[in-house]
C-alpha cells in the first residue's frame, strides 16, 4: 500500500539473495518516521524451472509516527541495498477516532511524578476494550536512557467502568532513569482486528490506538550524599547472623559472619559489597556476594548476601565496630543509614582446653599422694627394699650395655616418630586442607605450646612457610576454589623451616622426611 491512515500498520519485506546464519540489516534508519512493531526472519528455498533459489527474508510490521508524505529509506545489508518507498499517511477522520475511542482506550498510571537518578518508577499501562477482536498486539516499551524491567506477564481480565462491562489488558514495568532531566515514556501502540459480528468469516476491521506519552522529572544525586554507592530506595534493611555466639570464640578457629542487605526499588546488583573496618586481632576472608531479585506489585526487591570467615589471632575482649550503609529515602526525601550495631566478642586461648586438662590431672595426682600418705607405715620397709633391688639391677644392665653399644649411636635414632607429624604428612599427601590445618595446629601445640598458626609463623619467621599457611587459610575460609594450594608445598616449606631453625627438645635437629619417597 502506498497510502495509509495514521493509525494503520503495514508490512515491509526485505529480501537478501543468500542464506543468512546470523546478523540483520541496520534498521535504525526506519525509526525516524516509523515504529517497528514486529520483525521476523525466514530462510527460504524454492525450485523454479529445475533451478534451486535460496534467500533470506525479513518481515517488518511498521506504523507511521506522523502524517504527511513519508519515505521508507533504503536499508543496507552486506553490500546490498533496498529501494526507497514513498508512503502517504492520511489523518484519521474524527468520526472514526471517536468510534475507536469508545471501543479501545489507554489508561496510564505512574507511582510518582518525579524521582532521582536510578530510582524506581512504577509504570502501569491498561488498555480497555468493549468489542470482540482478534490478533491483538501491544508494542514493546522502550525508554531512552533508562532501564525497563517487566513486572510479570500481560494480565487480561474484565472490570466495570461507569456501569459498562469492559475487558482490560494490563502491563506493569519498573523503570530506572540513568540520566537526570526530563524522562519521556513514549505512548504504546495497540493493534487488533475488530470481529464483524454479522460475518464471522471476514478478516475483520483493523484498528490501532496509541497512548499519549508521559513525562517524569529526574533529579540528580544530591550533593549532600556521602562518598558511597548511590542507593535511592523506599526501604533498606541490613541484618547479620553468626556461626558461633560472641562468648565462644577461640584463637585460630574461624567464625562465619553472614550479612544480608534487602532493598525495595533496587536490584541486587546495585547493592554494595561489604568492606569491614580493620580490627586488631581479627583476620577476614570474604566470600563472593550472592545477588537475587524478586518482583511484585511494589516493583523490584533486590537482596545481597555476603559471607566471610573471621579468624581471631589473639585472646581477650575485641570490639567489632558498627556497619553503616548510607541510602536515600525516596519517600521522605532525605539521607538515612542502615546500621549493624557494634558487637563485643570474647576470645579464649586455643590452649585453654589443654591447660584445664593438665590442671585436672594435677589435682588427681595430689589426691593420689594424699591417699598414699595415709597408708599404713608397715609397707614402707617393703617398698624401700624393693626399690634398692630394682636400682641395683638397672645399674648392672646399664654397665653391660655400655660395653657392647657403639659410641656413635645418636639418641634421636631410637626416638619414636611424632604422631602429629605423621598425620600431617599423610594429610599433605592427600591434599586434605582441613586435615593439614588441624594436624599442623596440633603439632605446634605439642612441640611449642603455640595456640594458633599465626604464632607458628612468627616462631619460624620463614616467608615460604608463612605464605603456605596463608594460602591454606585462604583456600579454607575465602572460598578460593580455584586456589593453587598444594599440600606438598606446605610440607616442603615446613621441612626447610625446621632445618633452618631446629625443632627443639622433642624432634631435635632431625630433618623431616620428603613427602614422597
Amino acid at each position: 500500500r502506498k497510502q495509509i491512515t495514521e493509525n494503520d500498520s503495514f508490512r515491509l519485506f526485505l529480501r537478501y539473495d543468500e542464506q543468512v546464519g546470523y546478523g540483520q540489516p541496520d534498521l535504525t534508519v526506519l525509526k525516524k518516521d516509523f515504529r517497528i512493531i514486529n520483525q521476523q526472519r525466514a530462510n527460504q528455498f524454492r525450485s523454479m524451472n529445475g533451478k534451486t533459489v535460496s534467500y533470506t527474508e525479513w518481515t517488518l510490521v511498521l506504523s507511521p509516527l506522523r502524517t504527511g508524505d513519508l519515505v521508507i529509506p533504503s536499508v543496507s545489508f552486506d553490500g546490498q541495498k533496498s529501494q526507497e518507498i514513498k508512503v502517504s499517511v492520511k489523518t484519521l477522520p474524527n468520526s472514526v477516532k471517536e468510534q475507536i475511542a469508545k471501543e479501545f482506550f489507554f489508561d496510564i498510571e505512574l507511582d510518582t511524578k518525579s524521582t532521582y537518578v536510578q530510582g524506581q518508577v512504577l509504570y502501569t499501562e491498561k488498555l480497555f476494550y468493549t468489542v470482540t477482536h482478534e490478533e491483538p498486539t501491544l508494542s514493546e516499551l522502550k525508554v531512552s536512557n533508562a532501564l525497563v524491567i517487566p513486572l510479570g506477564e500481560v494480565r487480561q481480565y474484565t472490570t466495570t467502568v461507569s456501569g459498562q462491562r469492559m475487558g482490560v489488558y494490563e502491563r506493569r514495568y519498573a523503570i530506572f532513569a540513568e540520566d537526570s532531566g526530563e524522562m519521556i515514556i513514549p505512548g504504546q501502540k495497540f493493534s487488533a482486528n475488530v470481529v464483524n459480528s454479522y460475518n464471522r468469516w471476514s478478516r475483520g476491521r483493523p484498528v490501532s490506538i496509541i497512548a499519549e506519552p508521559t513525562r517524569i522529572q529526574v533529579k540528580a544525586r544530591p550533593a549532600s550524599y556521602p562518598q558511597a554507592p548511590w542507593l535511592p530506595s523506599n526501604k533498606i534493611v541490613i541484618e547479620d547472623r553468626w556461626s558461633k555466639p560472641n562468648d565462644e570464640w577461640q584463637v585460630g578457629e574461624p567464625v562465619t559472619r553472614t550479612i544480608v542487605i534487602k532493598a525495595h526499588g533496587l536490584s541486587g546488583s546495585q547493592l554494595p559489597s561489604m568492606t569491614l573496618p580493620i580490627v586488631d586481632g581479627l583476620k577476614y576472608y570474604p566470600d563472593q556476594s550472592e545477588y537475587n531479585d524478586q518482583s511484585d506489585n511494589l516493583g523490584i526487591q533486590g537482596s545481597s548476601q555476603q559471607s566471610l570467615a573471621i579468624v581471631p589471632t589473639k585472646s581477650g575482649r575485641i570490639l567489632i565496630p558498627e556497619v553503616r550503609i548510607p541510602w536515600w529515602n525516596l519517600e521522605k526525601n532525605k539521607l538515612e543509614y542502615a546500621v549493624l550495631p557494634a558487637q563485643t566478642i570474647q576470645v579464649a586461648n586455643a590452649s585453654q582446653g589443654t591447660k584445664t586438662s593438665s590442671s585436672q590431672n594435677k589435682e588427681a595426682t595430689n589426691s593420689d599422694q594424699v591417699a598414699s600418705a595415709a597408708a599404713p607405715n608397715q609397707s614402707t620397709l617393703w617398698l624401700i627394699t624393693t626399690l634398692l633391688l630394682l636400682i641395683s639391677n638397672m645399674l648392672t644392665a646399664f654397665f653391660l650395655w655400655r660395653k657392647k653399644a657403639p659410641a656413635s649411636i645418636d639418641n634421636s635414632a631410637v626416638r619414636k616418630p611424632n604422631q602429629h607429624l605423621k598425620l600431617l604428612k599423610k594429610a599433605c599427601q592427600d591434599n586434605d586442607a582441613h586435615g593439614i590445618r588441624q594436624h599442623l595446629k596440633d603439632w605446634a601445640q605439642q612441640e611449642y605450646q603455640l595456640g594458633s598458626l599465626d604464632q607458628l609463623s612468627l616462631k619460624f619467621s620463614d616467608i615460604a612457610l608463612t605464605n603456605a599457611i596463608q594460602e591454606l587459610d585462604s583456600y579454607l575460609y575465602q572460598g578460593a576454589t580455584n586456589s593453587a594450594f598444594n599440600g606438598q608445598v606446605l610440607w616442603n616449606s615446613l621441612s626447610q623451616a625446621i632445618k633452618k631453625k631446629g625443632t627443639g627438645k622433642k624432634t631435635g635437629k632431625q630433618d623431616l622426611q620428603p613427602l614422597y619417597q
